[in-house]
């Protein structure tokens, strides 16, 4: 059988990655310009997070009809579009509008990619198609966090938007060259997916993973940025995430087989919780490198585990079962930065990530636990 091309959708996954993080590197810019409080401007990314969330059903559902490659397009096209309006913003409520729209597009696009690898791969090659997403995503994570930093410091923080925009078109373009599964023979539905155990484990594990990753990792720039480090700076310390994630890939492929799934769940978990409890003790430069860098061994080997497990869950409802686990973490993560944003503008930061520290050890213990029970069919 031939190998099915897989860059094409790694395109739309990086379009997604850079537009998610380019923001949290402008929020000083944009609080600067708009004339906000920095902690009002992290708004930004509560309302792409939410709206993020929110649209995962309503995708995975409509990637049961029209198909996942379908999908991600129509998501492509929405988030440029949302990009586009980001740029052009003259106020918080309007850019808060545009990055909501943002969201909901570009929330079509790595979730389609999950459920497609599940439907044209075989089991046995999807957890390393999960960890060469996972690279793609953290390397258009750091691309967008460093690249948005040094446009903020030398133009402003439209241009960070607008090269979002342009990326989105490129992966449109991309799935030109994507082959197209045709959308399943009986669509599963919200129902089926939701009537599996192991469904409704992900979705609360997601949720609260959500929070304490994604959620506590927006306010790692703004930390910075409030210790008077420039955006540029800010950028490119954060960007270790990415080449963090890379590089614990390329161990994770070599251990393969040699490491069980709950003992890698272990570790990546873990090493979350270290990274918390880093910035917690150092709130500047060496607890956020440390915690950028100590989270690749957490999306490579927590991350990637629970993504494939969600592919496992319902595979007669893939769409659907996959959009409840994405879902419920992006709304985790807009529930986290918010209930985060006091104890931020407290100027509390050693307090909040201590939380966040506490809170990653207890969804650690609680998934590879759950993962275990899945193992042994309970």
């Amino acid at each position: 059988m031939e190998r099915v091309r897989r860059w094409p959708a790694w395109v739309g996954v990086f379009a997604a990655a850079f537009d998610n993080f380019a923001m949290t590197p402008l929020v000083r810019a944009i609080a600067t310009d708009l004339k906000v409080e920095l902690a009002e401007a992290t708004a930004v990314a509560t309302a792409y997070y939410l709206a993020y969330g929110l649209m995962q059903v309503p995708w995975g559902m409509a990637s049961e009809r029209l198909g996942r490659v379908t999908v991600m397009r129509i998501g492509m096209v929405a988030g440029a579009l949302g990009s586009i309006a980001s740029v052009f913003s003259t106020s918080l409520d309007g850019l808060l509008v545009a990055r909501f729209i943002t969201g909901a597009g570009m929330a079509g696009i790595v979730p389609s990619v999950i459920a497609w690898i599940g439907d044209v791969l075989p089991e046995n090659e999807r957890p390393g198609a999960a960890m060469e997403m996972n690279s793609v995503y953290a390397i258009g994570s750091a691309s967008g966090v460093l690249g948005a930093g040094v446009m903020a410091d030398a133009v402003g923080w439209h241009l960070g938007f607008g090269v979002a925009g342009v990326f989105a078109l490129v992966s449109l373009l991309a799935t030109t060259r994507l082959f197209a599964p045709p959308a399943p023979a009986k669509p599963g539905s919200v129902l089926a997916a939701i009537s599996v155990t192991a469904v409704r484990r992900l979705a609360i594990i997601g949720f609260v993973e959500g929070g304490v990753l994604f959620g506590l990792f927006a306010f790692l720039a703004p930390t910075l940025l409030r210790a008077g480090v420039s955006a540029s700076l800010t950028g490119l310390l954060i960007a270790g995430y990415g080449l963090s994630v890379v590089v614990w890939s390329r161990i994770a492929k070599r251990m393969s087989g040699k490491v069980s799934v709950l003992r890698a769940m272990s570790f990546g978990g873990a090493l979350l919780v270290a990274s918390w409890g880093a910035v917690s003790l150092s709130p500047g430069p060496v607890g956020v490198v440390f915690a950028a860098c100590a989270m690749g061994a957490t999306i490579v080997l927590f991350h990637s585990n629970l993504q494939v497990w969600a592919t496992l869950a319902a595979p007669q409802s893939r769409g659907p079962a996959i959009a409840f686990f994405s879902g419920s973490l992006f709304v985790g993560a807009s529930v986290g930065s918010r209930l985060a944003r006091p104890l931020f503008d407290a100027g509390n930061v050693s307090l909040l990530f201590g939380v966040g520290a506490a809170v990653a050890a207890v969804v650690a213990i609680v998934s590879v636990l759950a993962r275990e029970r899945s193992l042994r069919g309970s």
